[in-house]
């Protein structure tokens, strides 16, 4: 089947992920033909979007990101400018050949506070399979992050979540 159209396109997706049980929630996004968010891995707190920019016709991209903790960052504030600087670019030669990019947001200091990772791809080869694939990239490269970061400052601690018990 092919995909020619925004509307073919947004139809097809949606039916996959429902198939799949995903949580969906659409956002009305002026930039965007269709902007939706989706738990991934399924059923956890973890988000993924899925976005048709009006920008770039026929593209498909697939948006998650991680926010560095706290401790972290003033243990990146701790350190030599060149030793950060060796640090990132440990991860830059690591994700090198990644088929997710990713930015990293420093702040004026030069201190790491946010990662976003991006994977895009086109109409022409929107598949079911391409879209999980991009989904499941852009989730390792997170997890890629998230244990680079600890292993190097430790597990940082996290908030706690009330729990309902039934």
């Amino acid at each position: 089947m092919e995909i020619t159209t925004v509307e073919k396109a947004k139809e097809t997706i949606l039916k996959w992920l429902n198939e799949n049980h995903h949580n969906i929630e659409e956002y009305k996004d002026n930039s965007a033909n269709f902007h939706f968010e989706i738990d991934f891995p399924l059923g956890t707190a973890k988000k993924e979007r899925i976005i048709q920019p009006k920008d770039y016709p026929s593209l498909i991209l697939l948006l998650n990101g991680v926010s560095i903790a706290p401790e972290h960052m003033d243990l990146l504030k701790k350190m030599k400018e060149d030793e950060r600087e060796l640090f990132y670019n440990e991860i830059r030669k690591d994700l090198m050949f990644s088929e997710s990019s990713y930015d990293i947001n420093l702040d004026e200091t030069g201190i790491a506070r946010q990662v976003q990772f991006s994977y895009e791809f086109y109409f022409d080869t929107l598949t079911k399979t391409q879209l999980y694939r991009g989904l499941l990239v852009n989730y390792r490269v997170l997890i890629y992050f998230v244990n680079k970061f600890n292993e190097r400052f430790g597990i940082p601690e996290m908030p706690k979540q009330d729990v309902e018990v039934s």
